[in-house]
């Protein structure tokens, strides 16, 4: 479903038009972290967008979940809550030591605990960490209060997109593009369960934000204010 605002421009094109804008300045086409920088962009009074949920990112490192997060966050004029940013403010040390001091199986229990709370909320957008959606709890409770996006993407995409291993620690040590691949594999029929696909392999920012956006159409999740008014 399609909403058109007061010009006749549906919400898709728009807010892919001000992103398409966007990627020329920063000559960015892909979804790479550290390609795009974030400007701030305030829609008129009467074409402000509402999100019914909390739009729930999911997939592994490198699918784009914070770059395409952040911006359409940005668009929206909503919050954009990055989880592990979220742990690594509670805990006061880096993912990285939460790992090598406590161990996975402590990280998954603070980040379940973390997650439910900022599902608590007002609906934002978050992006996930790739394991997040593996525990079956936080799975339960993203699946519950927020629509969940899988950004899918293949191993060697992933890995092209990322410029810092040392700094996630499943890819730390080894052979980086088989750990992303066996992960991959391992949690495939748990990202499958996500309300909504993405393939971000061939798809530049703009088409990426596109599906999205169209994708939280459908499901009534994202609507224009005024629209909205006018049903009450």
């Amino acid at each position: 479903m399609a909403i058109i605002n007061d010009y006749g421009v549906n919400t898709a094109s728009k807010l892919v038009l001000l992103f398409s804008i966007f990627c020329v300045i920063t000559r960015s086409s892909c979804l790479p972290n550290s390609c795009l920088l974030v400007r701030k962009y305030t829609m008129k009074q009467n074409q402000n967008y509402l999100l019914s949920h909390t739009v729930a990112l999911i997939g592994l490192m490198g699918a784009g979940k914070t770059t395409l997060g952040r911006y359409f966050a940005r668009s929206l004029s909503v919050d954009f809550i990055d989880s592990d940013d979220e742990i690594v403010k509670r805990a006061g040390i880096s993912i990285p030591d939460i790992f090598e001091l406590s161990g996975e199986e402590k990280f998954r229990d603070i980040e379940q605990r973390v997650i439910a709370d900022i599902l608590q909320g007002s609906p934002v957008i978050l992006s996930t960490g790739g394991g997040a959606f593996i525990s079956p709890k936080t799975r339960e409770i993203l699946g519950n209060k927020s629509v969940t996006i899988w950004l899918r993407a293949e191993p060697e995409t992933l890995l092209s997109r990322m410029d810092n291993l040392h700094s996630r620690p499943l890819l730390a040590k080894g052979d980086p593009l088989l750990t992303l691949t066996n992960l991959s594999d391992e949690r495939k029929r748990y990202y499958e369960q996500a309300d909504v696909i993405i393939d971000t392999d061939n798809l530049s920012a703009t088409q990426a934000l596109r599906e999205l956006v169209s994708a939280l159409q459908e499901r009534d999740v994202l609507r224009l204010e005024n629209t909205v008014q006018k049903e009450l």
